[in-house]
C-alpha cells in the first residue's frame, strides 16, 4: 500500500485529517500525480465528507511547499488580495479586478491572483487580456516593477510555479471530459498565494463558508481578513441589497450586514450591474476605469473598493472608503494606473484599440 492510499481511504470513510496529514497527502499528489487520479479520487472524497479547516490548512500548507515564497521585496509594504469563489450563479462585472486598481497604492500593493473564466462571463484574466496584459505571461520580474511604480500587480501562482503544473494540468482535463465534479481546488486555488500577504479581502459563493474560511484565514497569519456576501448571492458586496460582512480587523472581530445607502450609495437591481457578454464586460470596465460610468456598475465597485481601503486600514469608515474609491475614479488616478501598469506587464497598442472600441478615444 503506497503511503498515500491510508489517509486517501480515510477520507473515503468520512475520516478528519489532522493538518499535517492533509499537507502531506495533498504535496505527495501533486508531486507525482501527473495524470489526476488520485487527485480526483481526493477530490471527491474531500468534498463528500466535507473540508475541515485543519484539512484546508493542510492544502496550503502543501501548496506552499511547492511554491514557497515569491522573492519579492515587499519591505515596507502591507500586501493586500481581492478576489472572490466564483461560480456564484449571477452575472457580473470584473469587481475584484476593478477594485485592485482602486484600491492598491504602493504602501498597501494589491497583488492580485488573476486566471480565465470558470463559470462567469468573462474572469480577471480574460478582460486583463482585452485590455492588453496577458497574465500568463507575467514574469516576477514585472510583478516587482508594477509593485514598485503602480501598487498593483495582477499574476496567477499557476502560471509562474511549474511545480504547479499537475493540478493545473487536474482542472484542464477536468474541464475538456466535462466530469463536472466540484473539487477543494475550486476554492483553494483563489485563496492560496505564495505572495506573504497581510491584509485579505475575499468574496463568497456560499453562507456556510464565513465561519471555517474566517478561521482558515486567522490560521493562515493575515493580520486583517474579510469575508462578503451579498444577499443576492453575489459573490462581492453587493448594491441590490444587504451584504453580510465577517471577519477581523485590528484585533476584533466583526459581523454584520451592510447596505449600499449606508455608506452613501444607492440601491439597484441587480439586472443593472450585470454584464451581457465578454465585449459589454470590456466596455464596462473601461468606462469605469475612465470616470465615464456614474451608475449602479461604478458603485458596485466602489462599494468594494471602499471595503478594500478599510479593511487594509488606509479609511477608518467603510464610508470614508467609499468615498476615497469615488475620488481615485474621478480624478483619473485609476486610468493612469492602468495605463502604466500595461506598459510594464503588457501591450499598450491592445490597450489603445480596446479604449477607440469602447471608448471611441
Amino acid at each position: 500500500m503506497t503511503s498515500d492510499l491510508l489517509p486517501l481511504r480515510k477520507l473515503m470513510t468520512r475520516q478528519d485529517l489532522t493538518r499535517a496529514e492533509s499537507a502531506d497527502l495533498l504535496e505527495g499528489l501533486l508531486r507525482h500525480d501527473s495524470e489526476g487520479w488520485k487527485l480526483l479520487a481526493y477530490s471527491v472524497a474531500s468534498q463528500t465528507k466535507g473540508e475541515t479547516v485543519e484539512e484546508l490548512l493542510g492544502m496550503w500548507d502543501a501548496l506552499h511547499r511547492l511554491t514557497g515564497d515569491y522573492p519579492l521585496d515587499l519591505a515596507g509594504r502591507r500586501p493586500l488580495e481581492v478576489s472572490s469563489s466564483g461560480a456564484s450563479g449571477v452575472r457580473k462585472i470584473n469587481v475584484s479586478t476593478l477594485t485592485a486598481l482602486i484600491a492598491g497604492d504602493r504602501e498597501v500593493p494589491v497583488i492580485k491572483h488573476s486566471f480565465w473564466k470558470v463559470t462567469g462571463i468573462a474572469g480577471s484574466a480574460d478582460v486583463l487580456h482585452a485590455v492588453g496584459i496577458f497574465t500568463p505571461g507575467v514574469s516576477l520580474e514585472q510583478v516587482q516593477k508594477a509593485i514598485d511604480e503602480v501598487g498593483v500587480a495582477f499574476y496567477s501562482p499557476l502560471f509562474v510555479s511549474r511545480e504547479l503544473g499537475n493540478v493545473s494540468n487536474f482542472g484542464r482535463v477536468l474541464a475538456e471530459k466535462q466530469i463536472g465534479v466540484s473539487t477543494p481546488f475550486h476554492l483553494m486555488a483563489p485563496i492560496f498565494t505564495p505572495v506573504p500577504i497581510v491584509y485579505r479581502m475575499f468574496g463568497l459563493n456560499n453562507a456556510a463558508q464565513f465561519e471555517p474560511l474566517t478561521e482558515l484565514f486567522r490560521g493562515i497569519g493575515f493580520r486583517n481578513g474579510l469575508l462578503v456576501q451579498g444577499s443576492d448571492h453575489l459573490d462581492e458586496a453587493t448594491v441590490s441589497g444587504p451584504s453580510r460582512v465577517r471577519g477581523y480587523r485590528a484585533g476584533e472581530d466583526f459581523d454584520f450586514q451592510l447596505t449600499p445607502e449606508s455608506v452613501g450609495l444607492a440601491s439597484a437591481p441587480v439586472e443593472a450591474i450585470a454584464a451581457t457578454d465578454a465585449r459589454s464586460n470590456t466596455r464596462d470596465f473601461l468606462h469605469i476605469v475612465h470616470g465615464l460610468e456614474t451608475g449602479p456598475k461604478r458603485d458596485l465597485v466602489a462599494l468594494n473598493a471602499g471595503l478594500a481601503l478599510w479593511i487594509s486600514e488606509r479609511a477608518g469608515r467603510i464610508e470614508d472608503g467609499v468615498r476615497e474609491a469615488l475620488r481615485r475614479l474621478e480624478s483619473g488616478e485609476v486610468r493612469e494606473k492602468l495605463r502604466r501598469l500595461v506598459e510594464l506587464t503588457g501591450d499598450v497598442e491592445v490597450l489603445r484599440a480596446a479604449e477607440r472600441e469602447h471608448l471611441g478615444t
